[in-house]
């Protein structure tokens, strides 16, 4: 494995070139069309059979090996997030150009990574003993995700196993995060609007007042989790905005609107929070004299990493990192994450790769979020080692 991280290290500097690239051009999701025609561009550069289509962005490159007895799938994501960036010191040279768009959570250097190891198998400098499907999908950050297009339209026919990798800033440099079981959460999207009857603020006896109604049920969610759902099985609901009035400071308004996620590590638990939640908003807006619609979205499922997908990955990274660079205590994100769609079809496998430094370790979806780019080499030798066993 050792010559499996040198050839890496060996094209770091085209892995910096083509994550600076990336990271100037960001495109957000369904709206990736440089993006993947420079994947494409890339992929048909080594001599692989590159497979596109006229109304998406996703696409992926087979590499064929002679007696292989299985295929498996490396997949990168592709979309920016739709918001700017801060110029730091350490990335104003290759700041996004794009304006309401940045790669804010490192889809940049997984593209670059991924691409790195699909040089190194295709020239042959490190060699493949499984047949591979470099998968890049566009549109992981919105929901319904590019996952579910990719795979209506064939991406895991023929493939045994999938592997992926994101980048994660607040865990050190070089360290992964490999483990079975869930490992990233449910990602649902709430919408609640309380409709009372607004009126004079000295005079609340004579109103129906949606912001006291909105403010409990706000709590009442709370006590869902704590109460209802048990301390075994992980959820959380959170109110991220809360709209009511226009301003004024004697005058409670006619409605409020709020809106949140739901995310849980368990199926079964993602099944009965709509029902506890819409009993809860309408209990308490009935107790308060209100009314209230809930709008409940769901998102991407709990991704569950495969036991024996999980073993080999686990087996990769070790190989050629050693034992001080697996986490000792993996543990699961509340984050979604749409690659949880492929686990559903064959067994997967996703981990988390540290790229933080002082300095440099702003969550993902941070204005100044940046990958330290000597990890790199890493994610691009873990993906080829995982072809060679």
């Amino acid at each position: 494995m050792l010559q499996v991280l040198e050839q890496a290290q060996s094209i770091s500097e085209l892995l910096r070139e083509l994550r600076r690239d990336f990271h100037r051009h960001p495109e957000p999701s369904f709206e990736e069309e440089r993006t993947a025609s420079v994947v494409a561009g890339f992929l048909r550069g080594l001599g692989l059979q590159v497979q596109t289509f006229a109304d998406i962005h996703g696409l992926w490159a087979d590499l064929r090996v002679e007696g292989a007895g299985e295929t498996i799938a490396l997949r990168a994501d592709m979309d920016a997030l739709r918001m700017d960036e801060l110029a730091t010191p350490a990335k104003c040279s290759f700041v996004s150009q794009n304006k309401g768009a940045a790669h804010c959570c490192g889809h940049d250097a997984h593209m670059a990574m991924l691409l790195g190891a699909a040089k190194l198998l295709a020239e042959g400098k490190v060699r493949a003993t499984k047949n591979v499907r470099f998968l890049f999908q566009h549109a992981e950050e919105q929901v319904p995700g590019g996952a579910i297009e990719l795979i209506e339209r064939g991406c895991l026919d023929g493939v045994s196993r999938i592997f992926g990798l994101h980048v994660i800033p607040p865990i050190p440099a070089g360290m992964f995060i490999i483990g079975a079981g869930p490992m990233m959460a449910s990602a649902d999207d709430i919408s609640i609007r309380v409709q009372g009857k607004g009126g004079h603020a000295a005079m609340p006896h004579l109103v129906r007042d949606p912001i006291v109604a909105g403010s409990q049920i706000v709590e009442n969610l709370q006590q869902l989790v704590s109460r209802r759902a048990g301390p075994l099985r992980p959820a959380v609901i959170s109110i991220c905005s809360f709209q009511g009035g226009s301003g004024t400071n004697n005058v409670i308004p006619d409605f409020v609107e709020m809106a949140g996620t739901v995310r849980s590590l368990d199926e079964d638990l993602r099944g009965e929070l709509p029902a506890w939640i819409q009993t809860s908003v309408q209990n308490v807006s009935k107790a308060c004299g209100c009314e209230a619609e809930l709008d409940y979205k769901k998102g991407y499922p709990v991704l569950v990493n495969d036991r024996d997908a999980t073993q080999y990955a686990r087996e990769t990274a070790l190989s050629l990192f050693g034992e001080d660079a697996i986490h000792p205590s993996p543990f699961p994100l509340l984050a979604g994450e749409d690659f949880a769609y492929y686990a559903q079809e064959i067994p997967a496998c996703y981990v988390f790769l540290g790229t933080g430094k002082p300095g440099m370790d702003s969550p993902n979806h941070a204005t100044d979020f940046d990958v330290s780019e000597e990890t790199l080499p890493l994610g691009t030798a873990w993906f080829s080692a995982l072809t060679t066993q």
